[in-house]
């Protein structure tokens, strides 16, 4: 959040990837523990994603109950933004595993998320009232990436990637499609794509990037089509 004031106000239409995810079954989770149980456990789990999204040059634009907004490309492009998008899902799929560990030792449940990744062009600039103001990117791409996001539940992962993602991505990542989404308002429906891992640059050997919470029993969407 930004104060107005110190800020000069304007907007711009840039490329950016934008990133979503929220937690599966929060709701439930929440309802079943005391509000300590639920802030402690949203902490700890905010703290090591959004420590992998700065790593990888990425902007946490948002927090969102328990859902998660990050954004490549704005205000400033690394010059590689899906790359290190993509690389900050599979670190964060790989730290919610070893939270899982730490989690399950001490008795308590597993965190199951769902993260939508797409790149597009999109509106940023600062955004608000005269009492509060905050940085933020809107538009068509970030709703896509909401419904990306979304169908994750209708595949079982925990990890979807757009069409444009894919064609922007060095021929290193394993991928393969996942079916397609219809999306309110467009006359196609968007492509997306399941992400195992990638192919070591001098070795060639496949490295999968996958945990025992990388999927999860598929929730059945009539707008959603699924590649058999």
């Amino acid at each position: 959040d930004m104060i107005a004031g110190d800020l000069q106000l304007g907007g711009s239409n840039k490329e950016v990837t934008v990133f979503l995810s929220d937690i599966r079954g929060f709701t439930k989770f929440s309802e079943g523990h005391t509000p300590e149980e639920v802030v402690g456990m949203l902490n700890e789990y905010f703290g090591i994603m959004v420590t992998i999204i700065t790593a990888n040059h990425g902007i946490v634009d948002k927090f969102v109950g328990d859902a998660i907004m990050a954004v490549w490309g704005a205000p400033n492009s690394s010059g590689d933004d899906q790359n290190f998008a993509l690389k900050a899902c599979l670190e964060m799929r790989v730290a919610l595993g070893e939270l899982n560990k730490r989690r399950l030792s001490i008795g308590q449940s597993a965190i199951m998320i769902g993260m939508g990744l797409h790149t597009g062009r999109a509106i940023s600039g600062t955004i608000g009232s005269n009492e509060r103001m905050e940085y933020t990117v809107i538009g068509d791409t970030v709703n896509l990436t909401a419904r990306i996001e979304a169908s994750t539940k209708s595949f079982g992962t925990d990890l979807l990637v757009s069409d444009a993602i894919v064609a922007s991505l060095p021929s290193t990542y394993l991928y393969s499609l996942a079916g397609e989404a219809e999306v309110k308002g467009k006359s196609e429906p968007i492509k997306m794509y399941l992400v195992r891992g990638y192919r070591d640059a001098v070795s060639g050997e496949e490295m999968i990037i996958e945990t025992p919470y990388s999927s999860y029993s598929a929730e059945a969407d009539e707008k959603v089509k699924v590649v058999a």
